[in-house]
């Protein structure tokens, strides 16, 4: 029943000893066993099984999670899944109203960006509607082709630039779900407060198949809208919708054709995942869709589809943010739960079990206290290397795992398997 609303492909990976704490690289095995001599967090010597990452981004180190002013080394409340082609790295600052980019994957902790997109400057976070500003990005993302893509959540669009910028304050090439870099209307086009096939209302994330079609989780219209090739001239109309019957619905709702504030996208051209946030689930497409309206095949977070229940265990999700594969298995931030959730095969039935789990006892997935490494259920006075505080990103990419830790603002790198 229905009511009114109120990347690049990932390398085949081949996994071992997956149900064993991941293995971290050589180069660091000085400085983790000084991380581990280290209590971190709450009192008490109850230590769990907790998977620690190796670098973070946004802070100094790992037992800070306040947000600072902005500079090039520092976020406030980041956003979704990073970006990166292997060499360049970028993160959606969300709340600083920028875009962060990296020449290079940061090898250490509190780095420093290099390009900042959406400011003059990196000490500057005012939103803006122009070219070159932006408001409250959600995502980032770099095509195959280097192209780099944010969901400007707060401008109700999408930009698009044909390279990966090198200078800051680029202006962007091509806006979507507005006519010009100047507007910030409300679903373009639409009538009586409805959307429609040119329109967005607070898009969170926008992602690039290998064969160049955009996606974007329409998040406040319920809906993700697939475009059939990468837009180049501003306002183009979509030209498939999942989650609606047609253009100019925007329903909420749990059944297999239905969405409520669907927030993350992953596609590798041939399948798709959503992280339909509202619904507690993530939905997932083996075949990805070539015309409107087709149901999601299988769901996980729910034992079946018409079923929208928060709960917290291996297959039970609470505020789903985003999702990633590595071809392999797939990985969800599971916010609402203060976890990052592994799954070790892609599904194929309903209501799967995750395999492993961030952020949390990796013995048990009934945990869900933000910042609690010794696992009592109070939050520690700090965050660490190894808990987690309102994730809303988990980014697989060349077997590492990058968790955008939103509420502790900052990034963490973590090895979550090794290869053979």
């Amino acid at each position: 029943m229905r009511f009114s609303r109120v990347s690049p492909t990932f390398p085949s990976v081949t996994r071992k000893s997956l149900s064993k704490p991941a293995l971290l690289k050589p180069a660091l095995a000085a400085t983790v066993a000084v991380l581990l001599a280290a209590c971190g967090g709450g009192g008490g010597g109850n230590k769990k099984n907790l998977e620690e990452a190796y670098t973070v981004v946004g802070q100094a180190d790992f037992k800070t999670g306040t947000a600072a002013s902005p500079s090039a080394s520092t976020l406030r409340s980041p956003q979704s899944n990073v970006a990166t082609n292997g060499t360049k790295f970028a993160v959606a600052d969300a709340s600083n109203n920028r875009i962060l980019i990296w020449n290079s994957i940061p090898s250490s902790n509190g780095a420093a960006a290099s390009v900042v997109l959406g400011q003059a400057d990196f000490s500057t976070r005012t939103a803006a509607t122009t070219q070159a500003g932006l408001n409250s990005p959600q995502s980032v993302f770099i095509s195959n082709e280097d192209k780099l893509v944010v969901a400007d959540q707060g401008n109700h669009r999408v930009l698009i630039w044909n390279s990966i910028p090198t200078a800051s304050n680029t202006p962007a090439d091509v806006v979507v779900g507005q006519d010009s870099f100047t507007a910030k209307q409300v679903d373009l086009d639409g009538v009586d407060g409805k959307p429609s096939a040119r329109g967005l209302d607070g898009p969170y994330d926008a992602i690039v198949t290998a064969d160049g079609k955009l996606i974007v989780a329409d998040t406040n219209n319920n809906r993700v809208l697939i475009w059939n090739t990468l837009p180049t001239s501003n306002g183009q109309a979509a030209n498939i919708v999942l989650g609606q019957v047609d253009f100019t619905s925007d329903d909420d709702d749990d059944e297999a054709d239905a969405m409520n504030v669907p927030r993350g996208l992953w596609s590798d051209g041939a399948k798709l995942m959503v992280a339909d946030s509202g619904n507690n689930r993530v939905l997932y497409w083996p075949n990805l869709p070539q015309t409107s309206t087709v149901k999601a095949s299988y769901v996980v977070g729910q034992t079946d589809f018409s079923r929208n229940t928060a709960g917290t265990s291996a297959s039970s999700l609470r505020n789903p943010v985003s999702v990633s594969s590595d071809g392999a298995g797939f990985y969800v931030a599971d916010a609402g739960n203060n976890r990052v959730l592994r799954y070790d095969s892609l599904p194929s039935s309903k209501g799967m079990n995750a395999d492993f789990v961030y952020g949390q006892d990796n013995d048990s997935f009934a945990a869900s206290t933000a910042n609690d490494e010794n696992q009592d259920g109070k939050r520690d006075d700090n965050p660490s290397a190894k808990t987690l505080s309102g994730p809303t990103g988990a980014f697989v990419y060349d077997n590492n795992l990058y968790v955008t830790d939103s509420s502790n603002n900052r990034v963490l790198f973590f090895n979550p398997f090794a290869t053979p």
